[in-house]
């Protein structure tokens, strides 16, 4: 089970002393540090790469370091040693919140992006549209060429290509600020063959730039709306924290669909970057009665620094606890279990759709394997955003200088067909593409088939 939403976390949670700049000394010291962490705890990170570049990166970063470093930057570049491991799940937290001083300001760019296969970023129009038009090609931002600024993005992303691609242009704004972009912003676009300057003085905060692609972290978990009075959307935009405001929530969803007398639901978790499995498995307890799995283990790495970190938690009865270091704890199970939970009042019984796609991740990634694999319901939508075996259960720390929060995964999870073996995300039983004009036109086409199906 993973419990916790990927490199995320600790979002507005605290706030801490911490030097804009750190010495080369101490940069060298915090990069040495991630390193013997990640030996130390991550199931296997060189299934995907060789030590051999993984070290070649790890040096090539420390000789490279000027004689201080800005915090800001150095989060970044610590993304290109975990990349090249290719484990989404160990990383940098994306948002920093040692930075959170910040986060209130208007210093980062107004601009929210989508970009092509080719590698071309444009605007969107959802944050800018008074500013720089949609669908405008943005070429660059205070000299820094957005697309080579993009692609290198990609690269500090571990995962599969899809799922690096979304991260590294949804977070466009918010690394650019990493980068040492401030305002005034100089932009330079293409719209209708002509190519444009546009002087931006004043910036936005981070909330408007970050909040449509990742709703969870501007307080909007979950939404549900009803389509043509014909299909109940519900918007699960994660799964992390406690269970009882999800059940009050599903519950009081499934109530209205079920007083509306509603046929069809479309539960989309399209935005859905991972949390607690546990509230997947009350979700389905609303429309499944079939047995079912979301995972079938894991291999799990066993180090001193987990078990420290459990001991710290209070978590003293971990069998966790009680196996040896460095050695892999191999927890597997193949068999289907009942529902965990059933809703008997507002249970239903009618069409269910799940739509998924490249951000669907962790925990997220889980439910709709067990919803694939069991035939729960219908996929709709793009293929996950990572393969089905794919690592977790992080451990979360911080360094010690720069005060940056990473995350290291401790084990490989396998997916709900007990097979080790596999290697490919969830794909949709309907696949249907949301391209990036579609994102600019404000189009919906995977909304638009289900509404279409239930006319």
């Amino acid at each position: 089970m993973k419990t916790a939403l990927p490199f995320l976390f600790l979002f507005f949670l605290f706030s801490s002393g911490f030097a804009q700049r750190i010495s080369k000394v101490e940069a060298i010291e915090d990069i040495e540090l991630l390193d013997k962490t990640i030996r130390a705890v991550h199931y296997n990170p060189f299934l995907f790469t060789s030590s051999f570049k993984y070290l070649q990166k790890v040096n090539e970063l420390k000789r490279s370091l000027p004689d201080s470093i800005e915090t800001r930057f150095l989060t970044l570049k610590l993304g290109e040693i975990t990349g090249i491991i290719n484990d989404a799940h160990t990383a940098p937290s994306v948002i920093q919140s040692i930075f959170q001083a910040d986060f209130r300001k208007p210093v980062f760019l107004p601009l929210t992006f989508v970009a092509d296969k080719n590698g071309k970023a444009y605007s969107d129009g959802k944050s800018s549209r008074d500013i720089i038009p949609a669908g405008a090609e943005i070429i660059s931002v205070n000299g820094i060429s957005v697309s080579e600024f993009y692609k290198a993005s990609a690269l500090r992303v571990g995962g599969l290509q899809t799922y690096r691609n979304e991260i590294a242009v949804k977070m466009m704004g918010y690394n650019l600020y990493l980068s040492g972009i401030r305002p005034p912003f100089k932009v330079v676009y293409r719209h209708q063959q002509k190519k444009v300057i546009k002087e931006i003085e004043k910036g936005a905060i981070l909330h408007d730039i970050i909040g449509d692609a990742f709703p969870n972290l501007v307080n909007k978990p979950y939404a549900f709306n009803v389509l043509n009075n014909k299909v109940a959307h519900i918007e699960l935009n994660t799964l992390a924290g406690d269970y009882h405001p999800y059940l009050k929530f599903f519950d009081s969803c499934f109530t209205i669909i079920k007083q509306k007398n509603i046929k069809a639901v479309a539960i989309d978790i399209r935005k859905n970057t991972g949390g607690n499995s546990i509230n997947a498995d009350l979700l389905l307890g609303f429309f499944n009665s079939k047995r079912y799995m979301l995972s079938t283990g894991k291999n799990w790495k066993i180090s001193q620094l987990y078990k420290d970190k459990l001991m710290k938690q209070g978590d003293s009865s971990n069998q966790y606890l009680k196996e040896q270091n460095n050695s892999i704890w191999q927890i597997k199970t193949c068999e289907p279990y009942a529902p965990k939970y059933t809703s008997e009042d507002a249970f239903f019984k009618g069409q269910v759709y799940l739509i998924t796609g490249p951000m669907t991740f962790s925990s997220a990634n889980m439910f709709a394997d067990g919803v694939k694999q069991f035939k729960l319901a219908t996929l709709v939508g793009e293929s996950t955003g990572e393969n089905t075996n794919d690592f977790g259960e992080g451990y979360r720390f911080q360094l010690p200088n720069s005060k940056i929060s990473v995350s290291v995964s401790t084990s490989l999870d396998f997916g709900a067909n007990c097979n080790d073996k596999t290697k490919h995300p969830v794909i949709p039983d309907r696949y249907i593409e949301t391209s990036y004009l579609d994102q600019i036109k404000g189009i919906d086409p995977v909304l638009q088939y289900i509404k279409a199906l239930n006319n």
